[in-house]
């Protein structure tokens, strides 16, 4: 017959250490994950600036200035 896992075990407690750095590794890969997704979208953001202020961008672009 197997006993049941009281709160005072030493099995309940490997198991609850265990599940602790379960959550706390899920946690930092969380983190890490919003900082790459923070960086991806910066780094996009500044490439676009680039883009719109690159003059060799506008190219094909035309404005008809005659009167």
């Amino acid at each position: 017959m197997v006993s049941p896992i009281d709160g005072n075990s030493s099995v309940s407690q490997v198991l609850q250490q265990q599940h602790q750095q379960v959550a706390e590794q899920q946690a930092l890969q969380r983190d890490k994950d919003n900082q790459q997704e923070i960086n991806r979208q910066t780094q996009e953001r500044a490439q676009a600036a680039q883009t719109n202020n690159d003059p060799d961008s506008r190219i094909g672009r035309s404005v008809d200035i005659s009167v």
